[in-house]
């Protein structure tokens, strides 16, 4: 008997009082799931250590009359493997972001040696002209010798050719 047949068999006052129920919870979950903002809180999502201990725990509390099938069992750890796998490729392209970040950085800033550029300098709040002299690497970014000073890339305002 489904939701229909039951509410069908109910006398009407009592049908109308049920539908206008659910009516109304399922509104108050329309208004909710629309004023609710979605977060994320990362320590309500599981990890391949929960997957683990959770796979473990199923074992250890399985029916022994009824225990879990092979294929159950090997579904289970494939899921566990393809989980591992992706952690271990999302690390990867963690470090991979980073080299590029550095690298891309350090030939940008090698490309503009001898280059006349113009620098936000933060100490004046005003520019800074001159030839870049030097890159160096400093904490894993690139810095910019300019009039014997240090410079970020992200301080260039313009870059000039030099003549």
């Amino acid at each position: 008997m489904n939701f229909f047949s039951s509410v069908a068999a109910l006398p009407m006052n009592m049908a109308t009082t049920t539908m206008s129920a659910a009516a109304e919870a399922s509104a108050a979950a329309g208004r909710q799931e629309r004023t609710a903002a979605p977060t994320l809180d990362p320590t309500s999502v599981l990890g391949k250590d929960d997957f683990l201990r959770l796979l473990v725990t199923q074992l250890t509390y399985q029916d022994p009359i009824n225990p879990v099938s092979d294929q159950e069992f090997i579904a289970q750890l494939a899921q566990f493997s393809a989980l591992e796998q992706m952690h271990n490729v999302a690390r990867q392209v963690e470090r991979l972001a980073d080299v590029q970040l550095v690298t891309g950085g350090m030939a940008q800033a090698a490309s503009l040696l001898g280059r006349t550029v113009v620098l936000f300098d933060a100490d004046t709040g005003g520019t800074v002209e001159g030839a870049v002299e030097a890159v160096r690497l400093e904490e894993g970014l690139p810095v910019l010798i300019v009039n014997g000073r240090r410079f970020s890339l992200f301080d260039i305002v313009e870059v000039r050719q030099s003549g």
